[in-house]
């Protein structure tokens, strides 16, 4: 079975997530939803009325009975309290989190681990705050006004991240606007979500494309058009398709690109709508509910190379007055450089720098046949001793040349000239089989070419470049098996690619016939990983892969004939 990927590039810092206890807040229908998961050694904290108990259950149960929650929620006209308060036990939420245990590399100091502790009170708590526009959330504090305990907490609006996961160790105060909930967010600078800009633009140089990429909300769209926003239309299948003409039609050919001194037009362009999240951006698949405040639209233009260009210029043309400053970042096989335009300087520009670049090799994989390799300072220098020895014992050689030194030295003059002329080695072929390390070697190098086959963007050239890798009897169902490995849809809506391609081992080899030819069924097994570049975000992740190969000696060279994935995790 294949196992998509699932999770993308962004890792919170604050190391927040591994908190003792968490709080998730959320804005929604005119109410604010606290939901606390409380470790039992903190449960006092949050109810200090509570006695001791012996088990998690009588914790559970006088929590419930004593009602009142330390954490406090306050407006300008004085404490909100809670109308609904619910208790029970749960296990905690698995949560992501690559750095808990890990030594800081910014401070040297070990950063928490993850809880060990499986089972918590799982509190929820909603606070009435109807035209509410600010609230502060007090955690339990103690004398000095510094949070007692320890919580991690995350906030949204509606489906629009507030923030992403940081430490709740004070009063925090939260400003709420009703109309647009991107505009929801804390007073503390320090408490943001990561993807803080509406509107960006991403340039990216690959070996065989470049792409275009412009994010932006449905709010941007609509003033440039000058339609009406309202943030909280649920994006239904006619939105959907309104968004996606309306984005077409404006962005076609609104930002010029130049491509080695010449205007050049994107062999594709296309649309998909994206939420944020803790992680990055997810794809919003078809009949999903979310309101378009919430949302993002993605824009991208590829255009076809046949190799990495010197330079690429991008003239960006929709400032406005709000909009006067874009974030932009630059992504080229050496890494990513930010940078941003201004009215002043609206040109994104890349300059290739790029000195030791080899671009992705997906030549045919020719057969070589098995041989035995003399070097040719060894034949040589038999040959001529046999030539010695043969003329000192002919007594002909010796009557008849009278100055033998002469000879000699002439002879030793044209074996120089000749030997200089010739190979460094004789390769003599051999009768013999493959075994299993010489399989995984052509193996692998062939499903290294595919990949690089695979950044090909133009469904035709893609097709020829596959064509001298891939069997022609079966080229339609290997592809289409091989495209699930090679193009994989990733969470932001982009086709990945595999890369890093290595030990591949043969698990079980047979050599069979196929319509005359020598093949050889393989069960093989490999590493590689998964990439994703777009939207500003990198996605990598290290993959096990196990597939049933078929490779078949066609025309002088190694092909693939057959590829069923067996699994990927």
């Amino acid at each position: 079975m294949i196992t998509p990927f699932t999770y993308a590039d962004f890792i919170s810092l604050t190391g927040a997530e591994t908190a003792p206890n968490i709080a998730e807040i959320e804005i929604e229908d005119e109410q604010l939803q606290i939901t606390l998961e409380i470790s039992t050694e903190d449960a006092a904290k949050f109810w200090p009325k509570i006695p001791p108990a012996k088990s998690i259950y009588e914790l559970a149960l006088a929590a419930k009975n004593h009602g009142d929650i330390a954490l406090k929620v306050h407006s300008p006209k004085g404490e909100v309290k809670p109308t609904i308060i619910s208790i029970r036990i749960a296990e905690r939420k698995p949560r992501n989190s690559p750095f808990a245990g890990k030594i800081d590399p910014r401070t040297g100091i070990r950063m928490p681990d993850l809880p060990s502790d499986k089972l918590i009170l799982l509190a929820s708590v909603a606070y009435p705050i109807q035209g509410v526009k600010r609230l502060e959330i007090h955690p339990p504090l103690d004398n000095d006004g510094v949070a007692s305990v320890t919580i991690g907490f995350t906030s949204r609006h509606g489906s629009t991240p507030v923030s992403s996961f940081h430490y709740l160790s004070q009063p925090e105060s939260l400003k709420i606007d009703w109309k647009d909930p991107w505009n929801t967010r804390f007073d503390n600078q320090n408490i943001s979500r990561h993807n803080r800009y509406p509107l960006r633009s991403f340039l990216y140089v690959e070996p065989r494309q470049v792409r275009h990429e412009i994010l932006l909300r449905p709010r941007d769209l609509l003033q440039w058009t000058q339609k009406k926003f309202d943030a909280w239309q649920p994006l239904t299948a006619e939105k959907r398709e309104f968004l996606r003409r309306t984005t077409l039609e404006y962005l076609k050919n609104k930002n010029p690109t130049t491509i080695d001194k010449e205007k050049s037009q994107p062999i594709r362009t296309e649309t998909v709508f994206l939420k944020a999240n803790n992680k990055g951006y997810a794809e919003i698949t078809e009949g999903e509910s979310i309101e378009i405040g919430s949302l993002f639209i993605g824009y991208r233009e590829t255009f076809h190379i046949k190799g990495l260009p010197q330079n690429v210029t991008i003239d960006w043309n929709i400032f406005t007055k709000s909009i006067n400053s874009v974030p932009t970042l630059i992504q080229d096989p050496a890494g990513p450089f930010p940078t941003h335009v201004v009215p002043d300087f609206p040109d994104i520009q890349w300059h290739n720098y790029l000195y030791d670049y080899r671009a992705p090799n997906s030549d045919p994989v020719p057969i070589e046949t098995p041989s035995a390799i003399i070097p040719m300072a060894v034949l040589f220098s038999f040959c001529l001793g046999i030539f010695f020895i043969l003329t000192l014992r002919t007594k002909k050689v010796e009557t008849k040349n009278k100055h033998p030194i002469l000879f000699y030295g002439i002879v030793l003059i044209g074996a120089g000239v000749i030997y200089y002329a010739l190979p460094g080695e004789l390769r003599i072929p051999l009768p013999g089989t493959i075994n299993k390390k010489e399989l995984g070697k052509i193996t692998e190098t062939l499903l290294v070419r595919l990949a690089a086959a695979y950044e090909e963007p133009q469904a035709e050239e893609l097709e020829i470049q596959l064509a001298k890798l891939i069997s022609g009897d079966t080229f339609e169902n290997t592809i289409i098996n091989l495209s699930q490995i090679y193009q994989p849809l990733t969470v932001s809506g982009s086709l990945g690619s595999m890369k890093s391609i290595s030990n591949l081992e043969i698990e079980h080899a047979d050599q069979v016939l196929v319509n005359g030819d020598r093949a050889f069924r393989l069960i093989s097994r490999w590493q590689a990983v998964i990439e994703d570049y777009s939207w500003g975000h990198v996605e990598q992740k290290p993959r096990k892969m196990r597939a049933s190969i078929e490779i078949i000696q066609s025309n002088n060279y190694w092909k693939i004939s057959a590829f069923t994935p067996l699994s990927v995790r």
